[in-house]
């Protein structure tokens, strides 16, 4: 099975972003737990509004949306086997070719394992 080209490369975006979405997603939690809101004593409008909830709900989506990708990658990923667990990561998560990894694979194999993990990356993602 092939993958549409514009899942294909939003696929492969989310992929090679896995350690920047654990990132985000920790700051993020982070956030939420040390942050407040800037006060300079100065009226906002004239109207009543809860500042705290608009931001409490725009992280939480943020957050959800990122928690979502980074365990679509993790599961994924855990149907694999040690090796090719350990190509993905050097490949995807690590940024570097394929051609290049030294692994007891041939360049073909590589290919297989790579569209394996993009596709069933895809489906937990809902992309297809």
């Amino acid at each position: 099975m092939n993958l549409p080209a514009d899942v294909y490369y939003r696929v492969v975006n989310i992929a090679e972003s896995y350690y920047v979405l654990r990132d985000r997603l920790k700051k993020m939690e982070n956030s939420v737990l040390s942050g407040t809101a800037r006060k300079d004593g100065q009226p906002r409008g004239n109207q009543i509004s809860d500042t705290t909830a608009a931001r409490a709900e725009k992280i939480i989506e943020k957050q959800a949306e990122c928690d979502r990708k980074v365990k679509a990658i993790e599961r994924a990923w855990n149907i694999l086997g040690p090796l090719y667990k350990e190509f993905i990561r050097m490949n995807f998560f690590e940024h570097q070719d394929a051609r290049n990894l030294e692994f007891p694979m041939s360049l073909e194999e590589k290919k297989e394992v790579r569209a394996f993990f993009l596709i069933k990356l895809a489906r937990n993602l809902n992309e297809i």
